[in-house]
């Protein structure tokens, strides 16, 4: 959308989609929010590096935003994970709106995993990620390596990565007191479950499928007749799992950790 063209036609496109959502949503999350302040664009019949970012007048989004969420009575959250300048944080925390926290990627050994910051809506994965079961046993390397997403070398390099982030994981869930000696999937889950739901985070969001050890992404970044994205329907109905013994220990201690 042309920057320039938004503004004379003062925003109507933009504040009718926003409309549109918060007919329903009480809860709104901005996809790549980062492009309220800018987009690459790549003229048809150009290379990608013969584009060019063009700038958006970000103030304008933003207050059209958060009038239209505190006339909807709506919370917005702004998705501001992977490479994103520090000014859109800055411009996000200014207007209230969440970030996002994303365990997978805040793993590491040195320095030790970041800490869930206020503000946030914090979760263990994203559609864009493996399942908890896939990353702890490294499910998600091997189906990489056998798309030809990953060369053998890559692979390697990955799941000796994976093992280290691993081993930072485990220390840190015992030093906090939520594992114990078991370092299976159940338990690490339920252990990092509580750490998140522990935190100052303002929303904590539960992949169901993690719940029972789900191996199979619903996406897989990369892939289009590979693999059945967003077609594969759940392993159980609502009425099973919604009851399983399995489950139910895990909700309830993340609940209880948040009253």
């Amino acid at each position: 959308m042309n920057p320039e063209a938004m503004r004379l036609n003062r925003y109507q496109y933009y504040i009718a989609y926003i409309r549109n959502h918060l007919r329903y949503a009480r809860l709104l999350r901005i996809d790549h929010v980062m492009a309220f302040h800018r987009l690459f664009w790549i003229p048809q019949g150009l290379e990608a590096a013969e584009g060019v970012y063009v700038h958006y007048n970000p103030e304008e989004f933003y207050a059209i935003l958060t009038l239209e969420s505190h006339r909807h009575r709506a919370l917005i959250v702004g998705e501001n994970l992977g490479t994103v300048p520090p000014y859109v944080n800055t411009m996000i925390a200014k207007h209230n709106i969440l970030g996002m926290y994303v365990g997978q990627f805040s793993v590491r050994p040195d320095p030790p995993p970041a800490e869930v910051p206020p503000l946030t809506v914090a979760s263990l994965n994203t559609h864009d990620t493996p399942t908890f079961a896939a990353f702890w046993e490294g499910a998600d390397i091997e189906d990489r390596l056998l798309l030809g997403l990953l060369d053998e070398g890559g692979a390697s390099a990955e799941r000796q990565t994976r093992a280290v982030q691993k081993e930072a994981l485990i220390a840190l869930l015992r030093r906090r007191g939520h594992l114990g000696e078991a370092t299976d999937t159940e338990a690490v889950l339920k252990a990092w479950l509580l750490e998140l739901a522990q935190g100052p985070a303002d929303l904590v969001l539960i992949n169901l499928e993690d719940l029972w050890s789900e191996s199979r992404p619903q996406n897989v970044p990369g892939t289009w007749n590979e693999r059945p994205n967003w077609r594969r329907k759940a392993r159980y109905r609502f009425e099973e799992f919604s009851t399983m013994a399995k489950i139910l220990p895990t909700l309830k201690a993340v609940r209880d950790a948040r009253c």
